[in-house]
């Protein structure tokens, strides 16, 4: 029996999308050994996975970073990235490394399947030689000559960029995060492993299987895609055990549109969002719906809300988006999929992460409206609802992203992929669909 070691970061987004696939694998035999933050052991057990808990390492919960790191928010929004990078990514590789070397050598794991942001992964392989597949659940990071430089949301371009990327990667990247590619290289120093050159991800593509989580109709097109890199599908989340719905729900069923706001479960300032699109949509014959995340908001209390309103923490996403006409997003990369998996179409605004580069594709693709704004004003933000809701192009770009989602199943092509690894112990070059 294959043993496969799994590492996501911690944060629902991330860990919702890597339940599917432990729970394909255990169901096909596997022993599943899942190493992410403690928070996320219940979700873990779920899937019949053995949850591995840090030890030398740790994560930063994404989920909860501005309660347990209240000075991100005080920090000058330029600065935010190179403290989110630091200090999510690249300040727990030494630890994480520990403790993905210990577990594989402790199950005696076949392959690590690890998170493409995981930078302790590629010493996993670089030092120790091991089997490692990457699974991301983020837009594809990959550089080529055909597609702008990652994270600032670009539209791709052809020979401008051909022409432009050497430039922009040699020279602004570094100068972008020059404090953790730094300390990265410390690290791979006192290792004795090369330096990277220009970014703390550059050794994060593993020669092995690279697992795209999304179909290329969502992605953009490139010259040069290194063969390890297998489309998958989108990895969408199991759907919820029966439970009690709100009082208001039957209202999704009038004939009037239904539109979805939510900023996540990570970004806990409903100002930037929530807040003006209820503020945009207030007393248009739509039903709004928010999702808070659990964060909380004082435009938000009930005697102050408008009547076409109706707020939640959570809801059950896969009751709700059949019913939806249009969402409104910073960006989650897996929210974003769920959405256009009901042929939803989409209007986005975020600048944060990698949210930048999930807004700029659901523009590129047609199926929806990127903002390019982290606060987007009222005025924009009820034109684009308007738009989105009117305009038969973006449903039907929707719709058809949809149908190309349907004829994928990432969890059994994963699976599948894996085994062929473990079997071979060779490259895995993309094929057609399984």
């Amino acid at each position: 029996m294959p043993t496969i070691l799994m590492a996501s970061l911690a944060a629902s987004g991330h860990v919702n999308p890597f339940g599917p696939v432990a729970a394909e694998l255990t169901g096909r035999g596997h022993r599943v050994i899942w190493y992410t933050g403690t928070a996320y052991a219940d979700r873990v057990a779920r899937t019949g996975a053995q949850y591995a808990a840090p030890e030398a390492g740790g994560f930063t919960d994404l989920d909860r970073l501005t309660d347990e790191h209240p000075e991100f928010l005080a920090l000058p929004p330029d600065a935010r990235g190179a403290w989110f990078v630091e200090n999510v990514f690249v300040r727990p590789v030494p630890g994480q490394y520990q403790d993905l070397r210990d577990l594989m050598t402790r199950h005696r794991a076949d392959v690590l399947l690890a998170d493409s942001t995981l930078a302790a992964a590629s010493l996993v392989h670089e030092l120790d030689r091991r089997l490692w597949a990457t699974l991301s659940v983020a837009p594809l990071a990959v550089p080529d000559p055909w597609v702008p430089p990652f994270g600032k949301g670009w539209p791709p371009g052809g020979q401008p960029w051909r022409r432009a990327r050497r430039w922009y990667t040699e020279t602004t990247e570094r100068r972008r995060f020059p404090g953790p590619l730094r300390r990265m290289n410390a690290v791979r120093r006192s290792l004795g492993v090369p330096p990277v050159r220009t970014s703390p991800f550059d050794a994060n593509l593993t020669p092995y299987l690279y697992a795209q989580a999304t179909v290329p109709e969502f992605e953009y097109p490139r010259r040069r895609l290194p063969g390890q890199v297998n489309f998958i599908g989108p990895l969408l989340p199991a759907p919820p055990p029966p439970g009690p719905l709100p009082a208001w729900w039957p209202e999704l069923a009038e004939d009037r549109p239904a539109v979805l706001v939510t900023q996540g479960t990570g970004a806990r300032d409903l100002g930037e969002l929530v807040v003006p699109t209820v503020r945009a949509l207030a007393g248009a014959d739509i039903t709004v719906v928010v999702t808070t995340g659990g964060a909380s908001h004082e435009a938000l209390r009930p005697e102050v809300l408008p009547p076409n309103v109706r707020v939640e923490p959570f809801l059950p996403y896969e009751k709700l988006m059949p019913r939806l006409d249009a969402m409104v997003t910073n960006g989650g990369y897996g929210t974003v999929q769920l959405a256009l998996a009901h042929g939803v179409p989409i209007v986005a605004a975020g600048r944060t992460e990698d949210k930048p580069e999930v807004c700029a594709r659901v523009a590129w693709s047609g199926t929806g409206i990127d903002l390019r704004q982290q606060r987007p004003p009222v005025p924009a933000l009820a034109k684009a609802v308007h738009t989105v809701l009117t305009d038969p192009r973006y449903r039907r770009a929707a719709s058809a992203m949809s149908t190309a989602f349907a004829a994928r199943r990432a969890p059994r092509e994963l699976a599948v992929l894996l085994e062929e690894l473990i079997a071979t112990r060779r490259p895995v070059l993309a094929s057609a669909p399984l």
